[in-house]
């Protein structure tokens, strides 16, 4: 890549070949010449009196420019910025008549990095620009408000996060659609459990806002949204179980559809234990399903029994030494 510097400037730019988002321009090597960039690398900030005749602002014929004509340039050009950032690139533009060259020195600025900072990559590039931050924004609360969550206030550092990690509007929708899916349709025991685990006794839809909010971190959201999601099927089948409990056989390797094929048998299998006089607990039921081996056992003999003394078919089968299925008869 190739740098290109000049005088009235304590910085350099690299010649990137972008398009000038304004003009549609390709910013090559000739187009940064021609607003009086050099690539002598010893004429960088020698000239921050004005007196180069290399600046494009400082030829004889330039008319003046005022103060209020690059407020009302700044206006009608980037009325979505804030106005601090709209009064540093003024000053620029009457600094050097450009627009483009005013919009490059404004991003140097203090106003500009306080407000979009999260758009510069390590190298100094920008990942999309000012106008484009706004519209994925904009895509980012959209998407917050097909769930229910009108106010996104508190969301702003989140949203500037996703965009420096570059997420797309798409990806947002996808990953809150996933997740809202999860929670949705296992209402209303996600809601009373998450309620119990973060102390939140609210609507539905602030919750779910508490529960994808940037002090709740990625682990979390992925763990304690799994863990939920197993109580949740614990509770719809009648089980009162404790979240460590649902936290540890999450980590254990149950997803939430074993757990409700889990759930969803243990009753059958706890009456045919008292059928056969060998009475079998949730535990060991949930312990079989993340594959303990004493579990599994203890499971397997019940079944074997059932099979010996009544008409019930096992129909209890083991895939990497987990016991899945129930009894059929």
């Amino acid at each position: 890549m190739v740098e290109v510097y000049r005088g009235d400037l304590a910085t350099s730019y690299t010649v990137d070949n972008s398009i000038d988002p304004d003009t549609g321009e390709v910013r090559d090597l000739a187009w940064y010449q021609a607003r009086g960039y050099s690539t002598d690398s010893s004429i960088k900030g020698t000239d921050f009196g004005g007196s180069s005749n290399e600046s494009i602002n400082e030829s004889s014929d330039e008319p003046s420019r005022t103060l209020d004509e690059g407020v009302d340039r700044a206006k009608a050009l980037f009325s979505f910025m804030p106005e601090g950032v709209r009064n540093e690139f003024a000053a620029q533009w009457v600094k050097f008549g450009d627009t483009t060259l005013a919009k490059m020195a404004t991003r140097q600025t203090p106003a500009w990095k306080k407000e979009f900072k999260y758009l510069e990559r390590e190298d100094g590039s920008l990942i999309m620009s000012e106008i484009e931050a706004m519209a994925t924004k904009a895509t980012y609360r959209q998407t917050l408000g097909e769930v229910g969550i009108a106010d996104t206030s508190d969301f702003e550092k989140n949203f500037e996060a996703m965009i420096t990690g570059e997420v797309s509007g798409a990806e947002f929708q996808q990953r809150i659609d996933t997740i809202w899916g999860t929670v949705k349709n296992s209402i209303p025991q996600v809601e009373q459990m998450f309620r119990e685990q973060y102390g939140i006794d609210t609507d539905s839809q602030t919750i779910f806002a508490a529960f994808i909010n940037p002090e709740i971190q990625d682990k979390l959201l992925r763990g304690d949204l799994q863990s939920i999601a197993i109580g949740a099927e614990a509770r719809a089948a009648g089980f009162t179980r404790s979240f460590g409990r649902f936290e540890s056989l999450r980590k254990a390797g149950l997803d939430q559809k074993g757990a409700r094929q889990l759930y969803q048998t243990a009753g059958t299998y706890q009456a045919l234990g008292q059928q056969t006089g060998t009475e079998i607990d949730i535990g060991t039921l949930e312990s079989a399903a993340v594959g303990d081996i004493d579990a599994t056992k203890q499971v397997g003999l019940l079944t074997a029994e059932a099979k010996a003394m009544s008409s019930f078919k096992p129909g209890a089968k083991k895939k990497e030494d987990k016991v899945t299925g129930l009894l059929e008869n």
